[in-house]
């Protein structure tokens, strides 16, 4: 029986997305490889994150806010899906980037500035305490009357991680989870994996989480935060059984930084796209799907990836694909 919780939420995303195999790259690489296309939730919101939205600004409308707080990269996915579906729904976008403004806009910053998000630029060391900031900013905006609701870095809190819950008793409906030896995604900042980690856990699903680390946080402080994460879950009186979670979180593909790819995932962006017309991201998608065909070759296992999104932040690194193209 699903939560009743799952059902407190607004309807933003193109749901249900479609599962597919993709053939020629499982005869490539000896393996069943399917994916969930979540890069199809929408288009300006498209990605993962809308499903996280879903239930977080249901959550800041119930609460009368007028302004939406969050933070991320300058080209983060997360800040243009929840720039974007504040504005849909009347309310103020602010997003507090990590970096300094560009002289050209271009990819995910491109299409905060077209819709009007306000922006405050923050150095890494502010960010790192962007709590505080966030406090002193909303602090001068309720001081004008205005009612301001916080949404953590990728929407990653125990409200947001019910998006990927659901997500798998919609994939539960379109294909036999039971088949299926493990999901894998990128991980970012653990909402998404605690919840795929929470409704197969909740569905009695033997198959297991991998999330392929795409930050140099350590992999052990991420499985702190999922299971953080989880046991948080347990206020919304979701009968959880934590203990029975299968997960792990692999840090072998995260490359040089976080949102920098290595020429690997650069030249599997290229492969993919030609070989499957599917469009990986340079930031998240291309290390994780690299990391689960490394992991998987020639088991002959049946593996789901979740493709969170990306796209316009390949636009941002248009040079570095430029030269793949041209050598490929």
């Amino acid at each position: 029986m699903k939560p009743r919780i799952l059902n407190q939420k607004l309807n933003l995303a193109l749901l249900p997305t479609p599962i597919k195999k993709l053939e020629k790259l499982s005869e490539e690489y000896g393996f069943d490889l399917y994916v969930k296309e979540d890069d199809m939730t929408h288009f300006l919101a498209s990605g993962n994150k809308i499903r996280k939205l879903e239930y977080l600004l249901k959550n800041a409308k119930d609460e009368g806010a007028d302004i939406t707080f969050t933070c991320g990269g300058v080209q983060s996915n997360h800040c243009r899906a929840t720039a974007v579906l504040s504005k849909m729904l009347g309310m103020q976008p602010v997003l507090f980037l990590r970096g300094t403004e560009p002289d050209v806009f271009n990819g995910n910053l491109l299409v905060d500035k077209l819709i009007g998000s306000e922006i405050v630029y923050v150095t890494p060391e502010q960010y790192q305490n962007i709590d505080e900031i966030f406090q002193e900013y909303k602090e001068k905006y309720e001081a004008k009357g205005k009612k301001v609701y916080v949404i953590p870095e990728g929407g990653s809190n125990s409200i947001g991680a019910l998006g990927y819950m659901n997500a798998v008793f919609e994939m539960n409906e379109q294909t036999d989870l039971d088949e299926i030896d493990a999901i894998c995604c990128a991980l970012g900042s653990g909402g998404t994996v605690a919840g795929l980690v929470a409704g197969l856990v909740l569905l009695d699903k033997k198959c297991g989480v991998v999330g392929f680390n795409v930050t140099k946080t350590d992999r052990e402080k991420f499985l702190d935060k999922v299971f953080y994460l989880l046991n948080g879950m347990k206020n919304f009186e979701i009968d959880l059984k934590v203990e029975n979670a299968k997960v792990e979180v692999i840090d072998d593909f995260s490359g040089p930084a976080y949102a920098v790819p290595t020429e690997e995932d650069l030249k599997l962006i290229k492969h993919v796209a030609e070989t499957e017309t599917m469009i990986l991201d340079p930031v998240y998608t291309s290390k994780a799907l690299r990391g689960t065909i490394e992991t998987f070759k020639n088991t002959g296992k049946k593996v789901l990836f979740i493709h969170t999104g990306g796209t316009f932040g390949l636009f941002a690194q248009a040079e570095g694909m430029t030269d793949v193209i041209k050598s490929y």
